[in-house]
């Protein structure tokens, strides 16, 4: 029973009790305010001003009617929370202490007393008004049992660290059964279930609410919270229908800070926090947004003196120094993030934001014991903590993974998966660790922590809290990297091209201190692909180049924001792109040299347009360089005559029916889009040789299309139609000269070449199968029918160990090959296990017996000491996690 916390909670009745006293009572008794003499229209007058930001107004009309003594508690109210709106803390108190003289028994009154003693410095008084209500409710159970009265009721239980869920349900519901249309209410339970992380709870209250009472700022703020992560349109519609209410609302203002600090734009955020001060100059969030800005600017005695600034009001005020931490973790910054974070833990013990933030931030420093200690603590005290909820459930998974260690790195990933391409990821990283800390000149903080998750939604609890983030590959934190395994994953992608993307970002990230642009973290990352392997990474496109010579290209200068807010997933995909080219551009006119000092620059905390402009001429002559230089490179990258012609683009309107391709064909029969949509079109209606005529067609425009699903699949399944295996076959091999995830190309080369037992050529499909899925048993079977006709035991061994955590349809022979592989690498110890396990199998199996009566008749050779550092036989570096 939520009460149970509270002083003289052994005499104290339930909430039920108070309840059961307000029903009896609700014919006879009515609210506190009963003697209210002003009429509805005034205080509605009153509620406007304040809700349009007109706090001088309001604080002038609430004024007169306090001095009037009028008996309303709305009056006083108004004013105190106009008088802590626009930082006038000195001026609430003074009228707080005159209101609750009046009002000695209002919830809404004690709550707000806390709030004004708190920005006076009075943290002891402020206590003191929350230790009053329990007596209150105690005293007079049936007062607060009323509809109006379970908000504060359950915002007071709140404070005390009760069951947030148990306030939701039985505070803010209770109020809703009794009045559905109670906004207030609505309200209530979407900033609970927003701070819960529950959007779901929050989306449906919102949903309500809005009906109720369209023109409340707060409401469209809140509905901006909900749908950020989700539907980035309606939050930027909601958060400006909020401002259009409310030019002066505080929480939507200082939401569309954080927005411009998430897009590393610090002017725009600074002019927005102008705007903040001249509401309220006091406001902690204020100097605590600023403090995080000059923190990423390198001006640490400002930084220092705007969270003392934030600090004035209340010396004790947990929210700014995690406001501070917050902002740091959101820019990659743990370590700093941390120290942060453990402050606002220590100012107060039971502000859990602070906690749920640090035992994240611990967890992504690859710091797990006392993060998932943390994880613990806080979802003891807070149950209804939806991403906590979430890492509780993830750590049950963790548990069961396996560990592979390699100089450097610890690889966690699910045992079945690690024991079928563990080693190669092993290898991967090895070979990205030394060729980039190499090349960057970088000394690492190591262990690198990798974790590759099975399933989607645990990759984007342990990288996010929250399942989403499906457009994500992997993440890097610095020192921890997560990755979808290809199981996760709903299309095609190279996982080594990923990993090695993210390894770079180790690099760098760790070179720069974390004080790096996203633009330039990421566009190192892509360049990096490039050079590893001409398949990974990005390349023009036809989409690309008409995004570049259009309207789409964005300045150097502001390349943060374009990953912040894009207009679609494909601009999404142009930022990573084109921050890719301005990384080339750079190596190219001012060498690798240059991109290491800019590298170090940012390490000491020099801003990044600083530290480029020490090379180029000026920020703004860089945006103009890399503008032509981009251009040019658009325009050039296909020889093909009246380039914007052949390439422009169609423009098809969402929900609207497929354009007229054969129409559009007639009218501009070069036109890239159209002849591929028509060559689809006459595939499917197995019209091989017009659809082969449109494929020339194609090539001649785009001869380089890396698309799995491109030109050179198209002239492939033509190919395949008209029965000319050799075409076919070509058509493919030049799509995986290409494309670095055509997993379907690769398994068809496979097929054929199999029919003809080009074992070569077989192997070299199913080695880039194992970049792209090594988890197909049809492939991993072909490996190993190629590397025995090839007599390479090794990789035999390896692909019959996959295809027996995949599943064999006959183990017992899948064992039998293991024994033969084993006995080829002269092993006979781990020949004869498998043969026992394949006679364990099928009893009868002849081939087996006889090799086993080989085996037994030769002198065995002895079984090298394996030191306790080793992995045990079969395993590689694998270790099973402990029962």
């Amino acid at each position: 029973m939520i009460p149970s916390r509270f002083p003289s909670a052994q005499t104290m009745p339930g909430l039920g009790v108070l309840f059961l006293w307000g029903w009896l009572l609700a014919f006879w008794m009515t609210p506190a305010l009963w003697l209210s003499s002003a009429s509805a229209a005034d205080t509605d007058q009153a509620k406007k001003l304040f809700r349009t930001g007109d706090y001088q107004a309001c604080i002038e009309m609430s004024k007169e009617e306090v001095a009037r003594s009028v008996w309303n508690e709305l009056w006083p109210r108004m004013l105190i929370e106009s008088y802590l709106t626009t930082g006038k803390y000195a001026e609430a108190l003074t009228e707080y202490e005159a209101a609750i003289q009046k009002f000695s028994t209002s919830l809404r009154m004690r709550l707000l007393g806390a709030q004004v003693y708190r920005m006076n410095n009075l943290p002891q008084k402020a206590n003191e008004q929350l230790e009053v209500i329990p007596a209150l409710l105690e005293r007079t159970p049936w007062r607060y049992s009323g509809k109006d009265e379970l908000v504060p009721l359950g915002e007071f239980f709140l404070t005390q660290g009760e069951d947030p869920k148990q306030v939701l349900e039985v505070c803010y519901d209770r109020a809703l059964k009794s009045d559905p249309k109670l906004v207030e209410a609505h309200i209530a339970s979407a900033k609970l279930a927003l701070a819960k992380f529950d959007q779901q709870v929050a989306a449906e209250s919102l949903k309500k609410a809005v009906k109720l009472d369209e023109n409340d700022p707060e409401i469209h703020y809140l509905l901006a919270k909900t749908w950020s992560s989700s539907d980035h349109q309606a939050a930027t519609e909601h958060l400006a229908k909020a401002l259009e209410i409310n030019p002066k609302h505080l929480p939507s203002l200082l939401y569309q800070v954080e927005n411009r600090l998430d897009a590393e734009d610090y002017l725009a955020a600074e002019r927005l926090l102008k705007k903040v001060e001249e509401i309220n100059p006091k406001l902690p969030l204020l100097w605590a947004h600023r403090s995080a800005i000059a923190h990423f600017e390198a001006r640490h005695a400002e930084e220092g003196e705007f969270r003392r600034k934030a600090l004035l009001p209340w010396a004790l005020n947990p929210e700014v120094d995690y406001t501070i931490g917050k902002q740091l973790s959101e820019h990659y910054r743990f370590a700093e993030a941390v120290t942060y974070v453990s402050r606002a833990v220590e100012m107060d013990r039971k502000y859990l934001p602070a906690k749920t933030q640090l035992a994240q931030d611990l967890l992504r420093l690859g710091r797990t014991d006392l993060g998932w200690k943390l994880v613990d603590q806080v979802r003891k005290e807070d149950p209804y903590d939806v991403s906590i909820f979430n890492l509780k459930q993830l750590e049950g998974q963790l548990n069961k993974f396996a560990t592979l260690e390699g100089p450097g790195f610890v690889v966690r990933m699910d045992s079945k998966e690690a024991k079928i391409y563990g080693d190669e990821v092993l290898a991967l990283l090895a070979d990205a660790r030394k060729t980039l800390t190499e090349k960057y000149e970088v000394q690492l903080q190591e262990p690198i922590y990798v974790e590759i998750f099975p399933r989607q939604k645990d990759f984007a609890i342990r990288t996010f809290g929250m399942p989403g983030g499906s457009g994500f590959l992997g993440v890097c934190f610095g020192q921890l990297i997560t990755a979808n395994s290809p199981a996760a994953l709903r299309v095609d992608s190279n996982w080594k091209s990923v990993l090695w993307h993210e390894y770079c970002h180790v690099v760098t990230l760790q070179k720069t201190k974390n004080k790096m642009p996203r633009w330039l973290s990421e566009g190192i990352s892509v360049y990096e692909e490039r050079q590893k392997d001409s398949r990974w990474g990005q390349l023009m496109t036809p989409t690309y180049r008409n995004m570049v010579v259009g309207d789409d290209l964005v300045p150097v200068s502001q390349l943060s924001g374009a990953f912040m807010q894009p207009k679609s997933p494909m601009h999404l995909q142009f930022a990573y792109y084109q921050s890719s080219m301005v990384v080339e551009y750079w190596v190219q006119k001012y060498g690798m040299a240059s991109l290491k000092r800019v590298l170090n620059d940012l390490s000491v905390g020099m801003p990044v347009n600083q530290a480029l402009a020490r090379d180029a001429a000026s920020i703004d002559a860089l945006d103009q360089e890399f503008e032509s230089f981009f251009k040019n490179s658009a325009e050039t990258f296909v020889a093909v005559e009246n380039a914007d012609e052949v390439f422009e683009a169609v423009k098809v309107e969402a929900g609207e029916p497929a354009p007229d391709w054969s129409g559009i064909l007639k009218e501009k029969p070069r036109n890239y889009w159209a002849l591929s949509q028509v060559c689809r079109s006459l595939i499917q209606s197995k019209r091989w040789d017009e659809a082969l005529s449109m494929a020339i067609q194609l090539q001649d425009i785009y001869p380089d299309d890396r698309e799995a699903n491109g030109l050179y699949a198209l002239m492939a399944r033509i190919h395949r139609g008209r029965d000319d295996r050799e075409a076919e076959r070509s058509a493919l091999v030049e799509l995986t000269k290409r494309c670095p995830d055509c997993k379907e190309a690769l398994m068809r080369l496979i097929e054929i070449d199999q029919e003809t037992k080009s074992w070569d050529a077989v192997a070299d499909w199913c080695q880039k199968s194992v970049e792209i899925d090594p988890l197909r048993p049809g492939m991993q079977e072909s490996r190993a029918l190629a590397a025995e006709a090839l007599n390479r035991p090794e990789v035999s061994v390896s692909a019959l160990q996959a295809l027996l955590e995949l599943g064999p349809i006959d183990p017992a022979g899948v064992q039998y090959r293991l024994a033969q592989g084993y006995q080829a690498m002269g092993e006979p110890v781990r020949a004869k296990r498998h043969l026992l396990q394949a006679l364990e199998e099928s009893p009868r199996y002849r081939a087996a017996l006889k090799l086993l009566v080989e085996l037994q008749s030769e002198k065995p050779s002895p079984v090298p000491e394996v030191k306790s550092s080793e992995p045990p036989p079969d395993e590689g570096t694998t270790k099973e996690p402990s029962k």
